[in-house]
């Protein structure tokens, strides 16, 4: 670029153009540096080097003139002189900040190689102020002359003819010479270069005021000082004879861009202020804009076009989103906060062809500049029936990529491995519907060893087992990963409730997840009744905020960019066809864009050899009958198609949007359809296909949906029913389950009616039970009950008895996918089914446990309990619950006292199905009673154990093993529980891991007892996997509950306390549990810890009063949980009502063997002992038994686990002391509590036995031990998080102590209590 020697001094235009082309042609290649001068300057001229910063200078000029314009409004301007060339300078401002502001973004693009951005922001053109005429103007300072606009717009087409010919006159003018010698003669006096050293002052100082008529006056007169000779092209009006026509076929002679050649023509087409052509400008503005186009974006506006490649290829639609910045913005937003720690999701909504995908595809570029991982797919309407359709294509194809990619191959194992250690054995799952997850894990994942029959809930499992894919992904990546899914509106459930799994759910990773949804949906589709109502419901109810935005068609100026773009022609000349096309199509983009590609098959957009652009008809254009709708217009096309092309198209349609193009080939040979391929391949060419990946995709599906409905509804199941029975043929050979779901989901398109031949009507049936089997293990449920249900259509009258082994098999399985599914009301119909026509008890006992199940799934507990005890019955297993509970355990362990722990083990595997079954119902009664009936739940533990000894062990033999050493832990024999709980854990290794969560779950309270109790918050993590990877919702949560009731125990800081119970809550809400007993103790703890740390924030538990109405354990709970924060802020008789309330219902406790009996024991000790002391009356006694009862437990806890029990035992015993006036032992008793407590990091309870030994002191009258204690315990309860009870010790302290007798305690004590939070 051109430096002059000092900064900023200015060039006249003519010096600048000869300076600025030979620094252009010295930067051309080396080889052409050997060619004569004037082919150099010839091919610099149109070089980027010289063509951007001329550019920059003409823009300069042409936004000082509309400026002038703007601030002269309403009065005439002066014309310009003939001098021009010498009435302009260029320079360089030194700071540039002059021009940017007047440009958007970098407008020189990355192609100009030799300019940096800051050489052309700098360059800027200005006018000489004084070199005017002063007689130009009359006393008003106005210009004799006309000064109108197009004037202006002629005479700077000169100037532009000069600077982009490198510094030539137009020849119509050079042959004035007589003209132009008279000019010099009349030029002004005083010399250009004495009014060049005054140019700093004049143009640096941007200050001084702008004259705008004595710098336009340069203009004056040029018109009147030639004559005028012919052109080649030649101007239409014959009143403009005194201006100069100019040609501007020497510039295209020197390959100046066409599109700048044009602007300059188009420029001195205005003479006399008179329009001469359509595109012809109007204003100073219009040519200010163009020119910043031409800037802004050089390849499409100011560069040629390759004419013999379009005259080859067509028109070609670009990428480019219109008129969508605030949408996308939106979308933008959303995502970065999503990705910053705050879940939210975004839906997209609009009519078809509106441009959703279109949008979201743009964003997805920002996700992928920005290191995100964007992950698409698209649900389709005619493959709702292949299970996790959009979902499954989705990942696998992200596999695919993984390893396609070799540069991808570290990161590939990256994955693998984290895959490995987080989803184990059960990737088994996942390969089912992402086959290609078996290259990228390395190894084909075998199903030898999985129970999958008796899962809990196999969508859940696979909900969470997705969960954990994406966590994987994102922590490989270190980046978020964004999900979209198209076409919502034919989304299937299981696929919908994936999704809000991911969104919504918490999970027991403490590890943030960055995880974004964009979902697209047409407008009007989704209503209450849709799956997708649904996560926006619980969206909703989990305070999960999401976007919605609804695209609309473009408006006029919208479509007017478009065309521009598309056609690489200026906005300014396309708007009368822009305006045609928009009432044509009404501004819908997908309707635009075809219009337009069918306009120039029709050749009424064409390309013009002449003038190198796209040209076009306008009249022709208007006169086209088009229809008011895409769909029509889509038909309309394909009708045009020969007859076999269109057929083809047809068929291909049937199997959806999309079709592997390995499958057309199947397809083809399947159907001896000859010339399928070539067909589409004719289709291809025409734009209404394109080959992608593998695949044959629709360009859009509402040309899916012209091609699909091309034939009547009759005519299509009839066509459906032979493709689909054709296709089952060649899967049978093949065994390919791609082709057997895509021939099962043709078939039932066609539906019973389309059969010809009712003998084929249980082959079909059976078809369906294959292919529900198949999707059952893909764990899609839904998918699986549609092809149930239909195999059950096909069915004819009698199929009871002709085909009775079929029959229970589709309604069995029907039934436990309906269970899956919540829907209860097909359940019911389809049990009473197999209950009326099942030839016996054991053909009736799946649906019998399956409405035993749904019974306790609808919480009616009692009535499942019942039936199942009377199935039970009916089958000879009798629970005899007339003996002790006591007895039935000790019968037990006589049982088993016959055998070795390996011996168990070894047990062989239980195989009769009658008996199988039995143990399910035992296993579900177990779980049951525990919550009504505890007392009962012995009984049904002995008949497990009994039946896996003597019939063998099942999937569920481990629940009734760790059972027992809950119930023997509880009794006291705590070596023998664990023991047996020990036993319970391997037994998973043999069996299965299908009860793992629960069995997990009583171990691990079990091992408390014997452990340190910090080793179970890990235990109980593992068994909230283990849950989620059977569906076993009720049991994650009770592995999550019992974790968080550890780490009050283990003395966990207060504030990671309730961000555990929120979680936990959260979790439950997830999970549809928002009334359950869980949640409900788990808000009173809550409640508790809300208190202690100080919060005003009131916890609300809307269930609590009908629950504990109805339920003995949430009274209980109830009972206790005020009884203990009665006790920690000393409220006297709230604690001792609270706490015999709890000991009335005290004898209706769970069987088991819990971590809350820590609490129980620990605190009803502590209370009974301080009542006792308090009421020194007939009671005095009870209360001494009743904490001497609590020590003992927590005594022969202790002997077990000293590590978890000393320091509470220590601390009963201190207790029980004082209450005996043992003054000396209560002493000893306490340091030791305190001791015990610190060496095992209780700070808690550290804080606890400070506070207790500071009240006897206090109650001795040992004020200084007292005060020293006291400020010891606040320092714990501090350390803790206990803000709010610090608060309540310092008023206690303050309101018992003179602070003038311990002034200096006092002082320090002070300064430790905060305020509440």
């Amino acid at each position: 670029m051109i430096n002059s020697s000092k900064e900023g001094d200015p060039f006249l235009l003519s010096e600048w153009i000869r300076r600025t082309l030979n620094e252009a042609a010295n930067r051309l290649p080396p080889p052409i540096q050997s060619f004569t001068a004037e082919v150099r300057d010839t091919l610099a001229l149109c070089s980027d080097d010289y063509l951007i910063p001329a550019l920059r200078v003409a823009w300069s000029l042409a936004d000082q003139l509309c400026k002038a314009e703007q601030e002269v409004a309403g009065q005439s301007l002066p014309v310009p002189r003939t001098n021009w060339a010498d009435s302009i300078v260029v320079h360089l401002h030194p700071d540039g900040s002059g021009r940017r502001s007047n440009f958007i973004g970098n407008t020189t693009e990355d192609h100009v190689q030799n300019a940096t951005e800051e050489d052309l922001d700098n360059i800027g053109a200005e006018l000489l102020p004084s070199m005017f005429k002063s007689d130009n103007h009359d006393g008003d300072g106005v210009a004799k002359h006309d000064g109108s606009r197009t004037q202006h717009i002629y005479s700077l087409g000169l100037v532009f003819y000069e600077i982009f010919s490198g510094g030539e006159c137009p020849p119509e003018i050079e042959q004035q010479q007589n003209v132009a010698t008279r000019l010099d003669a009349e030029a002004d006096d005083f010399s250009i270069q004495e009014e060049l050293g005054d140019l700093d002052s004049l143009l640096v100082d941007h200050a001084a005021p702008f004259d705008v008529e004595s710098q336009l006056s340069i203009f004056d007169n040029i018109e009147d000082e030639f004559n005028l000779l012919p052109k080649k092209r030649h101007t239409q009006n014959s009143d403009f004879q005194n201006k100069c026509d100019v040609s501007v076929e020497p510039l295209k002679g020197k390959n100046v861009p066409v599109q700048l050649c044009d602007l300059i023509a188009n420029m001195i087409d205005c003479i006399n202020g008179t329009l001469s052509g359509d595109d012809a400008y109007q204003s100073m503005t219009h040519v200010r804009d163009d020119l910043q186009l031409m800037l802004e974006r050089p390849t499409i506006y100011l560069y040629d076009q390759d004419m013999g490649r379009l005259s080859m290829t067509g028109l070609q639609l670009g990428d480019t989103v219109f008129g969508r910045n605030e949408e996308l913005s939106s979308l933008k937003e959303c995502y970065r906060r999503s990705v910053s720690g705050k879940t939210e999701f975004a839906f997209i909504s609009g009519h078809a062809g509106i441009g959703k995908s279109f949008l979201t595809y743009e964003f997805g570029k920002h996700v992928i500049m920005s290191g995100g991982i964007f992950l698409a797919g698209k649900f389709d309407q005619l493959q709702q029936g292949k299970p996790f359709s959009a979902l499954a294509a989705t990942f696998n194809g992200y596999c695919g990529m993984l390893m396609q990619s070799s540069e991808l191959q570290e990161r590939r194992e990256v994955v693998a491995s984290k895959l490995r250690s987080s989803l184990g054995r059960e990737a088994y799952y996942l390969t089912k519907i992402i086959p290609l997850l078996n290259d990228v894990l390395g190894s084909e994942q075998s199903d030898d060893t999985f129970y999958d029959d008796g899962c809990v809930d196999a969508q859940r499992r696979l909900q969470y087992l997705l969960c954990q894919f994406v966590e994987v992904l994102s922590s490989s990546y270190t980046a978020p990963v964004t999900l979209f899914l198209d076409d919502l509106q034919w989304a299937d459930s299981a696929s919908i409730a994936a999704v809000s799994q991911l969104l919504c759910s918490t999970g027991s990773s403490s590890k943030q997840k960055q995880f974004f949804f964009v979902g697209c949906h047409r407008e009007g589709t989704i209503d209450s009744a849709h799956p997708v109502w649904e996560v926006v419901c619980r969206a909703e109810l989990l305070g999960v905020p999401f976007t919605s935005l609804k695209l609309d068609c473009m408006g006029e100026e919208t479509l007017n960019a478009m065309v521009s773009e598309t056609l690489r022609v200026l906005p300014r000349l396309t708007r009368t066809l822009a305006n045609i096309i928009y009432r044509k199509t009404k501004g819908n983009p997908l309707f635009v864009s075809e219009l337009m590609l069918s306009l120039n098959k029709k050749r009424l957009i064409f390309p013009s050899l002449s003038r190198r652009r796209l040209e076009w008809d306008n009249e022709k254009i208007m006169s086209q009958k088009l229809p008011d709708d895409v769909a029509v217009f889509f038909t309309q096309s394909i009708a045009d198609l020969p007859s076999n092309v269109r057929i083809s198209l047809f068929h291909i349609s049937c199997f959806g949007a999309s079709v592997e193009i390995a499958f057309v080939k199947t397809f083809e040979i399947a159907l001896e359809m000859r010339g399928l391929c070539d067909n589409l391949d004719i289709a291809v060419d025409e734009g209404l296909l394109e080959k992608k990946g593998g695949e044959l995709r629709f360009s859009h599906d509402r040309i899916q949906e012209a091609a699909y409905n091309t034939l009547p509804a009759d005519e299509r199941c009839l066509f459906h029913h032979v493709c689909g029975m054709s296709l089952v043929s060649y899967s049978t050979s093949e065994s390919d389950d791609k082709i057997l779901l895509a021939a099962v989901n043709q078939i039932n398109l066609g539906g019973p009616a389309a059969i010809q031949d009712t003998s084929q009507s249980s082959n079909i049936a059976t078809i369906n039970l294959r292919a529900g089997q198949k999707a059952m293990v893909m764990s899609d449920f839904g998918a699986a009950y549609s092809y149930f249900n239909h195999g059950i259509s096909f069915l004819q009258e009698g199929h009871w008895q002709e085909h009775y082994d079929l029959s229970l098999e589709l309604f069995d399985l029907a039934a436990k996918c309906a269970l899956t599914n919540g829907d209860i009301v097909s359940l019911k119909l389809l049990s009473q089914q197999v209950i009326a026509h099942g030839r016996s008890l054991e053909d009736k006992l799946n649906v019998l446990y399956l409405a035993t199940y749904a019974l306790a799934f609808s919480s009616r507990l009692p009535e499942s309990i019942e039936k199942s005890i009377g199935v039970l019955t009916k089958l000879g297993i009798d629970l005899q619950e007339s003996r002790s509970t006591e007895a039935c355990i000790q019968e037990t362990m006589t049982l088993l006292s016959t055998r070795t722990d390996d011996e168990i083990l070894n047990t062989r595997q239980m195989t009769d199905p009658t008996m199988i079954i039995a143990m399910k119902f035992l296993t579900k009664l177990e779980s049951g009673m525990c919550q009504i009936k505890p007392r009962s739940v012995p009984f049904v533990t002995q008949q497990i154990i009994e039946l896996s000894l003597s019939k063998g062990m099942s999937p569920m033999s481990p629940i009734g093993f760790v059972y027992l050493g809950s119930f023997m832990a509880k009794l006291g024999d705590i070596r023998s529980g664990y023991r047996h709980v020990k036993l319970a854990l391997s037994l998973l290794d043999k069996v299965g891991r299908e009860c793992a969560g629960e069995v997990i779950c009583i171990a691990t309270q079990v091992k408390i007892f014997v452990e340190p109790i910090q080793a179970a918050l890990e235990h109980h993590n593992d068994g909230y996997a283990a849950s989620m990877v059977t569906g076993d919702i009720f049991n994650a949560l009770l592995n999550t509950i019992l974790k968080d009731s550890c780490m009050y125990v283990a003395g966990v800081k207060l504030q990671t306390m309730r961000e555990e119970y929120d979680k936990f809550e959260r979790l439950a809400k997830e999970n549809n549990q928002s009334k359950s007993i869980l949640l409900v103790q788990v808000q009173q703890v809550q409640r508790d810890v809300s208190r202690l740390i100080g919060s005003d924030e009131e916890v609300l538990i809307p269930e609590e009063e009908k629950l504990i109405a109805s339920n003995s354990s949430v009274l209980k709970s109830f009972f206790f949980r005020n009884a203990h924060i009665s006790f920690m802020f000393r409220s006297y008789d709230d604690a001792k009502e609270y706490v015999s309330k709890f000991y009335e219902c005290r004898e209706n406790a769970w069987a088991n063997l819990m971590v809350t009996h820590v609490n129980h024991a620990l605190y009803t000790g502590l209370l009974s002992f301080w009542v006792a002391r308090k009421s020194r009356d007939a009671q005095y006694q009870c209360w001494i038994a009743r904490g001497n009862e609590s020590k003992l437990t927590l005594k022969r806890w202790a002997e077990s686990s000293p590590w978890t029990f000393e320091n509470k035992w220590y601390l009963l015993e201190a207790e029980e002391s004082f209450s005996h006036n043992d003054y000396e032992a209560a002493k000893v008793f306490y340091k030791q509590a305190i001791s015990s407590a610190k060496l095992h990091k209780f700070v808690h309870e550290e804080a606890l036995a400070y506070e207790l030994a500071a009240y006897f002191y206090l109650e001795l009258g040992e004020m200084e031990q007292s005060i020293e204690y006291f400020l010891a315990a606040h320092e714990r309860y501090h350390e803790w998080g206990a803000f709010g009870k610090c608060n309540s010790l310092f008023e206690f302290v303050k309101s018992s102590f003179s602070p003038t007798s311990i002034e200096s305690d006092f002082a320090v004590f002070l300064p430790t209590c905060i305020a509440t939070d």
